[in-house]
């Protein structure tokens, strides 16, 4: 009987003592043929997709695909300048890689800032925010259209994209009190190099 039980235990043991192995992205893709920048929060799961993503980190970023789970390195900043419809679209995307574990240190910390001809429009985390409980899977910049959409979710809510329309009024998507909200603002222009 204690050989059956030792057995249980150990087998018990091995089944979940094995972790997911995944890893995440962002991936920046202007299309201009579709008038629009899209920003989306991937997620690679199995060794084999993660360790080759990892291989050839480099090409992925010549490709606009930016590892963020990249433990314990520096914060990054990306930034994307299109021409699209008339408009100058500028992109700053913001990742800093887990820098440790426990209460949100293995969970890295992405952000967007999109600037429409020079004034900032998008301002919010992109993946999952552990301290807003947050997660935006994406940010679509509609250059003909003149808006933002960005998708998101909060765990146990159901919510619906949140919209900034540009030609209507001076509004900017920010992260407020936990929450993404479409605020009215002075305009912000863009930071002069």
């Amino acid at each position: 009987m204690k050989i059956i039980c030792l057995l249980m235990l150990f087998s018990a043991f091995c089944a979940s003592s094995e972790a997911d192995y995944y890893t995440h992205f962002l991936w920046y893709r202007a299309e201009p043929e579709f008038s629009r920048i899209v920003v989306t929060d991937e997620v690679l799961r199995g060794r084999r997709a993660v360790d080759g993503f990892r291989k050839k980190a480099e090409e992925h970023d010549k490709a606009g695909r930016y590892h963020t789970y990249d433990f314990y390195k520096p914060l990054r900043k990306i930034t994307r300048v299109e021409k699209m419809d008339g408009h100058e679209i500028r992109t700053v995307l913001s990742i800093l890689p887990p820098q440790g574990f426990g209460f949100g240190g293995a969970v890295p910390y992405c952000s967007v800032r999109v600037y429409f001809d020079g004034k900032l429009k998008v301002d919010c985390p992109i993946g999952y925010s552990h301290p807003d409980n947050l997660t935006v899977s994406k940010v679509i910049i509609h250059a003909d259209e003149q808006m933002a959409e960005v998708v998101f979710f909060k765990p146990y809510e159901s919510d619906l994209p949140l919209f900034n329309l540009f030609k209507y009024d001076e509004k900017v998507v920010v992260l407020q009190g936990g929450e993404l909200v479409s605020k009215a603002v002075k305009p912000k222009q863009e930071p002069q190099e």
